[in-house]
């Protein structure tokens, strides 16, 4: 019989999840000393209530019970079998509410596992607790005037938003809380948060993981997504989720990449700090052989003028999922947020079918014209995370900061692109910078090793 040592570690966050995997393999960790000390953390976090909408010790430990027995009997489920996660609460938990964000909905009880909640499940993943969010995901900034705003932990001076709508997933996985998080991006509701807390953040092709169970706000642009501290970890997730055999990523050469640069709409309004980052990086992996041409991308500007014509898409199924029953309780969430669904139900299904029909030709001449490169460079997000409190005192201002912390991620999504924001350094002022690379449909792979190539030069 294999005996677990117990061992002291006080960083294990720092560690792949492949790391942790091996040293639970062979004996060297115990996951339930693994769990302990998660739960530690977050029970010594003053912004866990704001972090987290439910915390799960009991299960949590015995869960961890469970996966110290099989690898003490050679039984493991999967290399990451013991090893805690967290899950933005809009994934179904059998037996545990879904509040999306919502107060109200915390009487909404999981019949059943999520899909995707379901193959962690199964793989031995254990879940520490379901975090904050934005009301039901339709925000980019992180702001929950219900449940609270966790605050971004890179601004000790000024409580700066999230980024969202998975803020919860991200500060956990920023502080050190968990290993990793698992969220939901629609129009860039992983990436955003990942680009204001350094971290990567890997969003999936639609439809290539499961949505069932996930609580909707579009079906059709929902996507499922990983916020991590490493690329290394994220492939590892993708690998997991997709239940794929799982293969260590390709260290590419530099002489061999080639990226493309937009040069057009994703650089308008960027903070100076944020740009002269890119730049610096950007001319850092130049020098490394990595070749970069730059040029326009008409078709993520035709994406916008297509639908301010006709409509967007996520408005319009947002309201028909969401509207009734939020003008039955208009307290239940802020006038900003309900404006937005109110807006969906004026747009018609003749329209927004001009919308998908217009998407697709624009999918095919952006795929035309990217064709040569294995990814497309942009900013992940132009600015720096705004201050909540001039936010809630001022929804003009909330409006602008929300389209602009979504502006350069959106157009992926509608274009039905994969993407990755990676951190590539921190501006003059200490806030974190991604560089988001944008990959055909169902290119992951691509991503993931163009990113594991690219985070080696981050600036630090």
């Amino acid at each position: 019989m294999k005996k677990i040592i117990a061992m002291s570690q006080e960083h294990w966050e720092t560690f792949s999840l492949k790391s942790l995997g091996q040293q639970i393999d062979t004996g060297q960790l115990d996951p339930r000393e693994l769990v302990d000390y998660f739960l530690d953390r977050i029970n010594q976090d003053e912004d866990r209530e704001k972090i987290f909408i439910q915390i799960y010790p009991e299960e949590a430990r015995q869960a961890a019970d469970k996966a110290y027995e099989r690898a003490k009997n050679h039984q493991r489920l999967s290399l990451y079998d013991g090893i805690p996660l967290v899950w933005k609460d809009n994934f179904d938990i059998a037996g545990k509410p879904s509040t999306a964000g919502l107060p109200i909905l915390r009487d909404k009880i999981a019949q059943e596992n999520a899909a995707i909640y379901q193959i962690a499940l199964d793989s031995g993943l254990i879940c520490l607790g379901k975090t904050n969010m934005t009301e039901l995901a339709f925000s980019g900034l992180g702001i929950n005037p219900s449940f609270g705003t966790p605050r971004n932990p890179f601004d000790a001076r000024q409580a700066r938003v999230p980024g969202g709508s998975s803020s919860g997933s991200a500060i956990a996985v920023a502080k050190g809380l968990c290993c990793a998080g698992i969220g939901t991006d629609t129009g860039g509701s992983i990436r955003t948060p990942a680009a204001w807390n350094n971290l990567v953040g890997l969003k999936t092709t639609a439809g290539l993981l499961s949505t069932q169970g996930i609580v909707p706000l579009s079906q059709t642009l929902d996507t499922v997504g990983f916020l991590t501290r490493q690329v290394e970890d994220a492939g590892s997730l993708y690998h997991l989720f997709t239940q794929q055999q799982p293969q260590n990523l390709a260290k590419l050469d530099y002489e061999d990449i080639n990226l493309l640069v937009c040069t057009n709409i994703v650089w308008e309004q960027i903070n100076s700090e944020v740009a002269e980052t890119l730049e610096v990086f950007l001319e850092k992996i130049a020098c490394q052989g990595v070749k970069i041409d730059r040029q326009p991308i008409p078709e993520f500007e035709q994406v916008f003028e297509l639908v301010n014509t006709y409509g967007n898409i996520v408005s319009y199924e947002a309201s028909k999922n969401w509207l009734d029953f939020l003008l039955a309780h208009p307290d239940s969430i802020s006038p900003e947020i309900l404006e937005r669904f109110r807006l969906g139900s004026t747009l018609t299904s003749t329209n927004i079918n001009k919308v998908h029909q217009g998407l697709q030709k624009l999918r095919e001449q952006y795929l035309q014209r990217t064709q040569n490169y294995q990814g497309v460079v942009m900013p992940t997000v132009v600015s720096i995370p705004p201050i909540i409190s001039e936010l809630e005192q001022d929804s003009q201002r909330y409006n602008l900061e929300n389209l602009l912390s979504l502006r350069n991620t959106r157009p992926v999504n509608l274009l039905g692109l994969s993407a990755l924001s990676v951190p590539v350094g921190m501006t003059k002022s200490q806030l974190p910078v991604g560089l988001m690379l944008v990959a055909p449909p169902l290119a992951e792979r691509i991503l993931l090793e163009l990113a594991l190539a690219l985070e080696t030069f981050a600036i630090k």
